[in-house]
C-alpha cells in the first residue's frame, strides 16, 4: 500500500466516532461541573440564609427573654404599692407615681398586664369599699367584674373551712412578710364545692397570670396559677380569728 494512499472508509468513521465520542464526554464534563457549581451555590445560599434566621431567633429570644425578665422584676418591685392605688396621701402618691412608670415602660415594650391590673386595681376601689360592711354574697357580687380571673394560693377541701381560714392567715403573715399588703379571701367553688384560697381581687386574664407568676417567683405559693371565676361564693377575708377556736376546743 502507498504511503501517501487516502484511509479508509472504516478508519475514517472510526477516527469521527473517536472526535465525538471526546467531545461528548468533554461536554458532559462541562455540564456536570457546571450543575455542581451551581448546587454548591444554592447550598451556601441556604445555609447563610439558615444562619440568619437562626441568628434572627436568637436577638429575639433574648429580647424575650430580657422583657419577660423586666416584667418580672418592675412586678415584683410594685407590688407593695398596688394596695395604694385605692388610698390617698403624699406615700399613696408614691406610690402611685411608681406603679405608673412601671406601667408605662412595661407597656412601651407590649406588656400591659399591669397597666391592666392597675386601671382594674382603680376601677373596683369605690364598689369595693362599699361593699365591705355587706354580707359576703352581696360583696362578692359588686367586686367581681365580667369575665373576671382569681389568683389561687391553695385549694382545700370544701369540708374544712377553720382549715382553709388558718391556711389564709399563713399566707396573709406570709405576704406581709414579703412586704406587700395584700387581700387574701376564701371562695367556695361551685362544681367541686372546694374552699380556694385567692390572693387580691378578681382581676381580668393576663392580669390574673402576671400576678400569679410573680407570686411563684416570689415563693409566697410555689404552685399558684389564675383561674377564671366560675361565680364562686366568697366566704370571708383573712384575718380569721381561728386562733380562738382552736383554744376553746378540748
Amino acid at each position: 500500500m502507498p504511503a501517501d494512499a487516502k484511509p479508509s472508509s472504516f478508519e475514517a468513521v472510526v477516527a469521527a466516532f473517536t472526535v465525538v465520542a471526546t467531545f461528548a464526554l468533554g461536554y458532559g464534563y462541562w455540564k456536570l461541573a457546571t450543575r455542581q457549581n451551581e448546587l454548591d451555590v444554592r447550598i451556601e445560599a441556604q445555609r447563610e440564609e439558615f444562619q440568619r434566621s437562626l441568628l434572627q431567633f436568637r436577638r429575639e429570644s433574648e429580647v424575650r427573654r430580657a422583657d419577660d425578665d423586666l416584667e418580672l422584676q418592675l412586678m415584683s418591685l410594685v407590688s407593695p404599692h398596688l394596695a395604694r392605688l385605692r388610698e390617698s396621701g403624699k406615700e399613696a402618691a408614691t406610690s402611685q407615681r411608681i406603679v405608673a412608670a412601671a406601667a408605662e415602660l412595661l407597656s412601651s415594650r407590649g406588656r400591659p398586664a399591669l397597666a391592666q391590673m392597675a386601671d382594674k386595681i382603680r376601677e373596683q376601689n369605690a364598689p369595693a369599699a362599699r361593699a365591705e360592711p355587706q354580707t359576703p354574697i352581696v360583696a362578692r357580687v359588686a367586686a367581681s367584674p365580667p369575665d373576671a380571673w382569681l389568683v389561687l394560693l391553695a385549694t382545700l377541701p370544701g369540708e374544712d373551712l377553720k382549715r382553709a381560714e388558718t391556711v389564709a392567715n399563713d399566707k396573709l403573715r406570709a405576704a406581709q412578710d414579703l412586704g406587700m399588703k395584700p387581700a387574701v379571701s376564701i371562695y367556695k367553688t361551685r362544681l367541686k364545692r372546694r374552699y380556694v384560697v385567692v390572693l387580691g381581687k378578681p382581676l381580668d386574664q393576663a392580669a390574673a397570670v402576671a400576678v400569679a407568676a410573680q407570686v411563684r417567683r416570689s415563693n409566697l405559693s410555689a404552685d399558684a396559677f389564675a383561674e377564671k371565676d366560675a361565680g364562686w361564693e366568697l366566704t370571708g377575708s383573712a384575718p380569721f380569728s381561728v386562733e380562738v377556736s382552736s383554744a376553746s376546743s378540748p
